[in-house]
């Protein structure tokens, strides 16, 4: 290649990479005026008391020594506290950061594409400009960018790609500098979010496609055992992470217990999730936040999703001399959706739009690249291909910019998620807690009971329903509902504490006594039981204990009225 075409490449790719950054921003720059969701933002941010203090050597020591929210994933923790030290309590600067790794992502893949399969015929700008505009542009990966606490999904793929690009030196060059960037970019994923685990499993399909590291005419097994070898190291660090998160999510509670979810439930929903995230690849409308977890599954779906996958499978295996393609992309999609597909069940959801970010990077490849080695062989007119797949862009685009909408505020990502699913407890509760926090109790209340109504094992929306109706004066169905929630978790500090509060009203002293303890027990730090126990203490005439409670919570409260106020009124 001569200087001036190497220079004109050059340019239509930057050229390219402008269209991508535009489709990008046309799509997610409203962010900057988006608030954080109650759900689970508060907990990644707002409530998490490190976070809010920004970065400090300590705080940096604290994400790497400590599991989160039923994970470890310290360096999107880290991220966290550097927009606090950057950005203060701006929720829209927190987006565009969010915004910013996907814009990132949507570049670093399309550039990865064009150096890897510019010696292709079917290969170059073009097939790697669709790729990565569909990766911009689809509406499912609205949940990963719009979503702050998701932060960890555009920060892990961030370094999930840059491994990528340093992989790709290694295998045309063998330069030790690449394989050690991708040691580190591969540890720094894992470290964002351990579904990068899969990442040296992926670089494998890569060496097949497009880096073609495999003879399939000369012992393509024996060639595939050498290149798992060479990534040996990388392999050991999915191992570290892999239990390092078992670790977490089992301290944490997060990992459901085979009574909770049977095996044969979850590989039934495995199956089926596995063909509905095709689905919504395809018509991505009805998208929601949360999925509930279906019950029970007829047969007939986990069989036809089985027979569907198994017979694709086995046609991407058949042809992968002539289309390697079609199975690294195929198997790229099935491999890196594993650990989040539910075998292993982490919460309550049934699938997730966020588990795709990865995952349809793969399906984007042979949608792309194999229109464009029809074309190349004739089959399909170019500009045909080309009208078709910008009619495509501008359609995904235009349903992505109306999908982010629905992020804008937590009522209106609730109301969403209410009315395109189905029992869906977790947004009947959260939005039941919204209501509350207005005020409108009335509303509160019915979202409370049809979320328990939904999941009769929901202690939390029981709970909250018992403090409304306790509010109203119905103490006895209010301790009715906290004995329903305490008999499915005994530890529930919530209910305890609040069913002392009916207690002492009531004038049971000592069942009150018996509640408020234990709840400051399970909680030691938080003021309201502490405040509780002095006046429980109080009204039974034992001052000095009062005193003691009182003072107790002013330590963890300095310019608490409410314990500073009665602590004045006690003789």
């Amino acid at each position: 290649m001569s200087v001036s075409q190497a220079e004109t490449g050059l340019k239509k790719s930057l050229f390219a990479a402008a269209i991508l950054s535009v489709l990008v921003l046309i799509i997610y720059s409203q962010c900057g005026g988006f608030e954080l969701v109650t759900y689970d933002d508060g907990s990644y941010v707002t409530n998490n008391q490190r976070v809010m203090q920004g970065i400090s050597a300590e705080n940096i020591g604290w994400a790497f020594s400590t599991f989160q929210l039923s994970n470890y994933h310290p360096l999107t923790v880290v991220s966290h506290m550097a927009d606090t030290t950057m950005f203060g309590n701006s929720d829209g600067a927190r987006h565009l950061v969010n915004v910013f790794f996907h814009l990132c992502n949507v570049l670093l893949l399309f550039f990865f594409l064009v150096k890897a399969t510019s010696g292709f015929k079917e290969g170059g700008l073009v097939p790697s400009f669709f790729v990565a505009a569909l990766f911009a542009v689809h509406p499912i990966h609205v949940e990963s960018v719009a979503w702050v606490a998701e932060r960890k999904d555009v920060l892990s793929t961030f370094f999930w790609l840059c491994a990528m690009h340093s992989w790709l030196g290694w295998a045309k060059n063998r330069n030790v500098a690449s394989y050690g960037l991708t040691f580190f970019f591969t540890g720094l994923g894992i470290l964002a979010k351990p579904m990068v685990v899969t990442l040296p499993a992926a670089l494998v399909l890569l060496d097949i496609w497009p880096l073609n590291r495999v003879d399939f005419t000369k012992s393509p097994v024996a060639q595939l055992g050498k290149l798992i070898l060479e990534k040996l190291p990388l392999f050991g660090l999915s191992v570290l992470s892999s239990v390092l998160t078992v670790m977490a999510q089992q301290g944490g509670g997060a990992m459901q217990s085979v009574d909770s979810f049977p095996l044969s439930l979850r590989f039934f929903n495995a199956l089926v999730s596995w063909v509905a995230y095709l689905g919504k690849m395809i018509a991505p409308f009805n998208l929601a936040v949360f999925y509930p977890y279906p019950h029970d599954i007829p047969l007939w779906k986990p069989v036809l999703a089985a027979v569907f996958l198994i017979a694709v499978s086995a046609v991407a295996v058949r042809f992968v001399k002539k289309f390697p393609l079609g199975a690294v992309g195929w198997f790229w999609y099935l491999g890196t959706l594993v650990p989040v597909i539910g075998l292993v069940q982490v919460g309550d959801q049934s699938m997730a739009d966020r588990y795709a970010y990865i995952p349809f990077m793969g399906i984007y490849m042979v949608i792309v690249f194999g229109a464009a080695r029809l074309v190349n062989s004739k089959r399909v007119p170019g500009k045909a291909a080309v009208a078709l797949g910008a009619i495509a862009i501008v359609s995904l685009l235009a349903a992505a910019y109306t999908q982010i909408g629905y992020w804008k505020d937590s009522r209106t990502l609730y109301t969403r998620a209410l009315a395109v699913t189905a029992n869906n407890h977790h947004m009947h509760y959260n939005y039941g807690n919204l209501l509350e926090r207005e005020k409108n109790f009335n509303e509160a209340a019915k979202h409370f009971k049809a979320a328990f109504k939904a999941d009769p094992s929901h202690y939390k929306a029981m709970s909250s329903l018992a403090a409304i109706l306790s509010r109203k004066g119905d103490s006895y169905s209010a301790l009715e509902l906290y004995r329903k929630a305490l008999q499915l978790n005994p530890d529930y500090a919530v209910a305890l504490g609040n069913r002392g509060i009916v207690y002492m009203q009531q004038g049971d002293l000592d069942a009150a006594l018996s509640d408020l303890r234990r709840a400051s027990e399970l909680e030691p730090l938080n003021v309201n039981h502490v405040i509780n126990m002095g006046l429980l203490y109080y009204m039974r005439g034992e001052n000095a204990q009062a005193k003691e409670w009182l003072l107790k919570a002013l330590q963890i409260d300095p310019q608490n009225k409410i314990a500073r106020k009665n602590l004045v009124l006690i003789p």
